[in-house]
């Protein structure tokens, strides 16, 4: 039986791939056009976003609490939105969502503009929150369209759409401090927009599940809260949009600096955090581990504990919050080239949705600390240390579970209605030790629709190691299954033996791991194959630019 591509679609009862010209991925230049096309757009929506700021500060000259909680009245929107945009993405495609949502933001925008006074004001600031949304319906786009290898690298580029958003508000403050004129202006380019993501871009794969919208985001609510990941990208992404939201209100309350300057420093410290997420995106698509995540928020811990120490005067706090931002940023993109290569193409709305949703929602956790152990200590340095011990719990979980960590959110893939088969599926030690999260979710897919021994190759000294994280990492995705790792030997009396134990365990239903050297792997593996009668034996590869394959032996 021939391998099946990865996010193909088993369409007869054999099994076999059929595929329409809609269902063929996306040629590499249309796809890299569509990421420029969606990257635009992030940085037009974002920018919608924040339009709020200026209107707040120079129009209505609130206080910095009330301007404080107002700000946050469209992130509280955008994780709200995003999820159930992210759905609606999976059902009708980017084509659609991104001009709706941009079309929305655009309308909020010119509120902005016409509102006179603050409560109309806050309103039509609470609603560019949608704009948010935009972030779910093109990171979707570029995790269907980009091939595995480019995945990460093509997130962490959209990511920079943040930089645009810098760039336009920087050059629309100049002229318009009061956000009225560039409302105005900012609305009709976005409409333009909307148009040319109407016709320029494609989804190259079909709808994805046609569930009742409300059971669809239930579902996703359900993963994301089973699943540590989402706490951990709600530390690195809500400390990134926090620090882009809040940074120059503490920059001109603790620091007292003007808020010109404030918004300047802002500014280049959301540049290098989105350069952050770029290298984060970059290295995942070489390294596909969490390892680096351990390391950005250790590095991060010790940031905060040096900005409580540090006197507050804006030259020695500047460098460390942006070496914080760059951290955030690095375990940001790191973490989003995870979830992008975990999610399958036809829920890469839902999944991208409820991780901006967590996001979102995590831009709101840092100030809310910040705010309340001010409160109780009369000093920031309370703050500080309490992030840093936040950040250092996060480290040490990364550490220890590395790999459950690296499987992204678990997305079960449903099973495509067909005889049962029998396979064997041959691993080798050096292909976990460099893609096992891949090579994980890749056998749990196969799991769920064959009845699937694995026979693991383990290198000398590695047995108990690797096949008890693969293990770890099958149950994470499949936890309906039972899943044990078992020694096997070569000998043929041995083996014998062994394979009416694990022919017990495939009639019971239980997901078995032979574990054995690596030298013999071939021969148990085509020996097993007898006793146990099986339909088929494949092998699997993982190379970081086509991730994990399986290929007939």
């Amino acid at each position: 039986m021939a391998a099946v591509p990865e996010g193909a679609v088993p369409t007869s009862p054999i099994g076999a791939v059929t595929m329409t010209m809609q269902e063929l991925p996306a040629r590499p230049a249309r796809a890299w056009t569509m990421l420029i096309i969606v990257t635009l757009g992030l940085g037009l929506n974002l920018r919608a976003s924040i339009l709020i700021g200026p209107h707040l500060h120079e129009r209505f000259d609130v206080g910095p609490w009330q301007y404080g909680i107002l700000i946050g009245l469209p992130l509280l929107v955008a994780a709200l939105v995003r999820l159930p945009v992210g759905v609606l993405t999976d059902r009708y495609g980017a084509r659609v969502t991104m001009p709706a949502v941009t079309l929305a933001s655009a309308a909020s925008v010119a509120g902005l503009g016409l509102s006179g006074s603050l409560p109309a004001a806050a309103v039509a600031g609470a609603m560019s929150g949608v704009a948010g949304a935009a972030f779910v319906v093109g990171a979707a786009l570029v995790a269907r369209t980009l091939p595995y290898g480019r995945r990460g690298l093509g997130l962490g580029l959209f990511g920079l759409g943040v930089v645009v958003a810098a760039g336009v508000s920087g050059v629309s403050w100049g002229f318009d401090p009061e956000g009225r004129q560039a409302a105005f202006v900012l609305a009709a380019i976005m409409a333009g927009y909307a148009g040319l993501a109407a016709v320029a871009l494609r989804d190259p794969f079909p709808r994805g599940s046609q569930k009742s919208l409300v059971r669809q985001c239930a579902a996703m609510i359900r993963l994301a809260s089973s699943s540590s990941l989402s706490l951990l990208y709600l530390l690195a992404l809500g400390g990134i949009v926090s620090i882009a939201v809040y940074l120059p209100l503490f920059l001109t309350t603790a620091v007292g600096i003007e808020w010109f300057h404030a918004l300047t420093i802002t500014a280049v410290v959301v540049g290098l955090a989105s350069a952050g997420r770029l290298a984060g995106g970059w290295w995942n698509d070489r390294r596909p581990t969490a390892r680096l995540v351990l390391i950005c928020y250790g590095v991060a811990a010790a940031l905060c504990l040096a900005g409580a120490l540090l006197p507050r005067v804006w030259w020695l706090l500047a460098p460390v919050i942006a070496g914080i931002a760059v951290c955030d940023g690095i375990a940001c993109g790191a973490l989003l080239a995870l979830i992008g290569k975990a999610a399958g193409p036809h829920v890469a709305g839902a999944v991208m949705g409820v991780t901006g949703s967590v996001g979102a929602l995590g831009a709101l956790v840092p100030p809310a600390l910040v705010a309340g152990a001010v409160g109780l200590t009369r000093s920031d340095a309370g703050a500080w240390i309490l992030l840093a011990a936040l950040l250092l719990a996060a480290a040490v979980y990364v550490g220890t579970h590395g790999l459950s960590v690296g499987l992204g959110l678990a997305v079960r893939s449903e099973p495509v209605p067909g005889p049962t088969t029998m396979t064997i599926a041959l691993v080798g030690e050096p292909d976990t030790r460099l893609g096992g999260p891949a090579v994980v979710a890749r056998l749990a897919e196969l799991a769920t629709n064959d009845e699937l021994l694995v026979v693991y190759g383990a290198a000398e000294g590695e047995s108990r190691v690797g096949a008890g994280a693969m293990a770890a990492g099958l149950r994470g995705r499949l936890p309906r299954h039972s899943v044990v790792a078992v020694p096997v030997g070569q000998d043929s009396a041995e083996l014998g033996q062994d394979a009416l134990m694990l022919s017990e365990y495939v009639d019971a239903g239980t997901l078995a791991i032979a574990v054995t050297p690596a030298a013999g792997m071939r021969d148990v593996a085509a020996d097993l194959s007898i006793y146990l009668q099986a339909d088929r034996v494949v092998m699997m590869s993982f190379t970081p630019a086509d991730g994990a394959e399986l290929h007939q032996v």
